[in-house]
């Protein structure tokens, strides 16, 4: 037999748009993403939720044009620091990124050593990884960062642990002596301001 369940019964002043349980897991998820550091964007520095010990930012790329962004973004882990550029497709594809050269040290070449870096690191198979910025009300960057956006909250790029470990050589732009490594598919969480790691001598 059907048992009838009554309804708790709603008084005249309250809002029946309301859902107290989606509110709920709505301002749970707010609480847990962090504030955007208080700083420019290519000063901020965010941590993988899954092991702290790999880090990503963003750098100025301010001698090389770029189409997508005047950004690159930095990933240091336990052995070495990889850089990337933006690259962002026409049409609904979706922010990608691609090995680049420490802007630190590019800034330094002639246009024509930098040309012969720069071809020298484009891999035999193309390389890009999808890339999304996450603001901390968890809407996400529609295109590439830019250096005069707000630092975002989150970055995810699931792709760097499968390329860390399977292509770690072609994940540095044809560096023979970049190693396999292990890293959790995790976001990368803002942690506060830094910018990025000092070049190794």
């Amino acid at each position: 037999m059907l048992r009838m369940v009554p309804l708790p019964m709603r008084s005249h002043g309250e809002d029946k748009s309301a859902n107290p349980p989606l509110m709920l897991t709505a301002l749970l998820l707010a609480a847990a993403v962090p504030a955007p550091p208080a700083c420019p964007i290519e000063k901020a520095v965010y941590r993988l939720k899954a092991d702290a010990r790999f880090t990503a930012g963003f750098a100025r790329q301010e001698r090389r044009d770029s189409s997508a962004s005047d950004l690159v973004l930095w990933l240091n882990t336990p052995k070495r620091t990889y850089w990337f550029a933006f690259g962002s497709p026409n049409g609904y594809g979706g922010t990608y990124l691609v090995p680049e050269l420490d802007p630190r040290i590019s800034v330094r070449l002639s246009d024509d050593e930098e040309r012969a870096a720069a071809e020298r690191m484009q891999p035999a198979d193309p390389l890009g990884l999808e890339f999304d910025a996450f603001a901390a009300d968890l809407s996400a960057f529609q295109a590439p960062p830019q250096s005069s956006d707000r630092p975002p909250s989150l970055l995810f790029a699931r792709g760097f642990g499968p390329a860390l470990w399977y292509g770690p050589v072609n994940l540095s732009g044809n560096d023979p002596t970049a190693e396999e490594e292990g890293m959790p598919i995790s976001l990368f969480v803002a942690a506060g301001c830094g910018g990025p790691p000092k070049i190794k001598k």
